[in-house]
Order: structure tokens, then sequence, then C-alpha cells
């Protein structure tokens, strides 16, 4: 998805807006960025723009699992042991 982040000179994140949005004129800072399925944006205290590269970036991470999600895992990692194991 399609993703404006408007920061300060620290990266600091000030907003963050995503769809068809308009570019800032003048001395704003952003980017935009297109983040992919799966990641979202890391924010450390409140900073998740890297401005020591040239140009900046947004920091990622990948979205942790909900907790159906690490169950079903879980469930699908014992039911395979079991099968495997010639238990079933």
């Amino acid at each position: 998805m399609n993703t404006l982040i408007i920061y300060d000179n620290t990266g600091y994140i000030i907003s963050t807006m995503s769809g068809t949005v308009r570019e800032p004129q003048g001395g704003v800072q952003f980017i935009e960025i297109d983040i992919p399925v799966g990641k979202q944006i890391k924010i450390t205290n409140g900073i998740g723009v890297n401005i020591s590269v040239t140009p900046n970036v947004a920091t990622l991470e990948d979205i942790p699992l909900t907790d159906m999600q690490t169950v079903q895992s879980q469930n699908a990692t014992m039911l395979l042991a079991l099968v495997n194991g010639g238990l079933m």
C-alpha cells in the first residue's frame, strides 16, 4: 500500500497517510513508500525514519503473529509431529 510519511530532522514520524495522497509542498520532509504485505513501519520512541542514509528510508519490520496465528502454528507443528511419529 502506498504510504506518505511526514517526519522531522530526527526521523520522528509526525504523520502517515495511506492511499491516494498529495505530496507536501515546501520545506516539509517526507518519503513516499510502498509497504510490502506482512511488513509495518518500525517505530522506536517515535523514530521510524532512518536519516543517516541518503535518501532517507523508513525502517520496516515483520508484522508479529496474532495469538490465534501462533496457536494455529503450534497446533500444525504438533499434528505434524504426531503424523511423522506414527501415532496417527
